[in-house]
Order: structure tokens, then C-alpha cells, then sequence
């Protein structure tokens, strides 16, 4: 990794730390309602990074397996549930994304042999899925009388991180191989944003703790 790289990825578990630490500290304002979950979803992350850096970076191979089967799809399902059905309230796409990202992650277990990194297949359809979703609650903050009060807005912030990470990456996991194959400086470029993006995202959610106001 450059310089730059190390930089963004020694500092993610950090900012996922903090976040971890934010949260916890609203957890008892938040218990009463759906956003609890979001408390207990970022410590779940944080615990699963923590036991990546000190024990899994040992164990390249296994490491592979554990956030293409485990970590990545709780994370889609997560933020599905999140956005389709608690805050645009549609509960049909929640489902529908749900049983596409699931037949997708089946295949998956079919093209073991060729992942390099992660699923370029199913991380693409998972991360296009929550990018519609993505575009939908942008659609319905601007349509509403929601995005005059976007500061205390916990969904603005997130939906700010969650656009840059997933969406702004979807090209990057796409082509992952290809690009790694053929293109390794436009790779190598786009590695550095994905690591960023990750640091980026987590200051939105530490954010989203602090400024956010929650609806039950």
C-alpha cells in the first residue's frame, strides 16, 4: 500500500471506535425505538474490524471467507432494512432486494475459485440494490420538509456516508479483477477513495449520533 493508504486504513478502525464509543453513549435515548439497532449494528462492525486487524490478518484465506459470507451480506440486509422499510417504509422492496441480494449470494458459493478479494457479483448487485434505495430517500428528503431540517436529520447523514461508500465504489468492486489484471494504477487510485470513503462514511455516522434527532 502507499503512504496514503496505510494512512486511511490504519485510521477507519479508529473512526469506527469512536463511532462505537458516540453510540453508546446515545444508546439510552435511542433504546425505545428502531434506531437501537443502529447502535447494536455499528458495534457488531466495530467488533468484526477489531477481530480482522488483530487476529484474521493472519489468515488471509479464511479472512476472505469470513466478510464475503458473513460480514458484507448482514451489512446489505442491515441498511435494507434500515432505509426500505423503516424510513421509506416499503416493506415490498425490503423483500424483493432481500431475495435478489440472496440468490446472488447462492452463486456465489458456486464461484469460490474465482474471487480474488470479495464477490465482485454479489457485492455489485448488493451495493446497486442499496444504491436505488439510496436515491429514493434522497428523493424523499428533497420532497419534503425534511431537508429543512437536515442537521438534526439522522437519515441525511447517514445517506451522505452511505453514498459515497457504496455507491461511490460500486465501479471499484465491478470491475475489481479486471481492473487489478489490467488497470492497476486506475485500481490502485480508486483503492485509495474506497479507503476514504470508509473513513468518511464513519464521521457521517458519528454525525448522525451526535446532531441526529430520532423518530420512533
Amino acid at each position: 500500500m502507499t503512504e496514503l493508504q496505510t494512512i486511511f486504513h490504519k485510521s477507519f478502525p479508529a473512526f469506527e471506535c469512536i463511532c462505537s464509543i458516540v453510540a453508546l453513549t446515545q444508546y439510552q435515548k435511542l433504546k425505545d425505538t428502531y434506531w437501537k439497532w443502529f447502535v447494536i449494528y455499528i458495534l457488531f462492525i466495530t467488533g468484526a474490524e477489531l477481530f480482522n486487524l488483530f487476529v484474521l490478518q493472519f489468515y488471509l484465506e479464511i479472512r476472505k471467507y469470513f466478510f464475503g459470507f458473513f460480514i458484507i451480506p448482514i451489512e446489505f440486509i442491515f441498511f435494507y432494512w434500515l432505509y426500505a422499510k423503516k424510513s421509506l417504509q416499503m416493506n415490498n422492496l425490503f423483500w424483493i432486494s432481500c431475495s435478489i441480494y440472496i440468490v446472488f449470494y447462492v452463486l456465489y458459493l458456486f464461484n469460490l475459485s474465482n474471487v480474488r478479494w470479495i464477490s465482485s457479483m454479489s457485492y455489485s448487485v448488493g451495493a446497486f440494490l442499496l444504491s436505488i434505495m439510496i436515491f429514493l430517500e434522497l428523493i424523499k428528503q428533497i420532497k419534503s420538509d425534511e431537508i429543512l431540517n437536515f442537521k438534526t436529520n439522522k437519515m441525511f447523514y447517514i445517506n451522505l456516508g452511505t453514498l459515497l461508500l457504496y455507491v461511490g465504489t460500486l465501479p471499484f468492486f465491478a470491475f475489481d479483477k479486471y481492473l487489478y489484471n489490467n488497470a492497476k494504477e486506475i485500481w490502485d487510485n480508486y483503492f485509495t477513495f474506497f479507503l476514504f470513503s470508509v473513513n468518511v462514511m464513519y464521521l457521517f455516522f458519528i454525525a448522525s449520533f451526535i446532531w441526529g434527532k430520532h423518530k420512533n
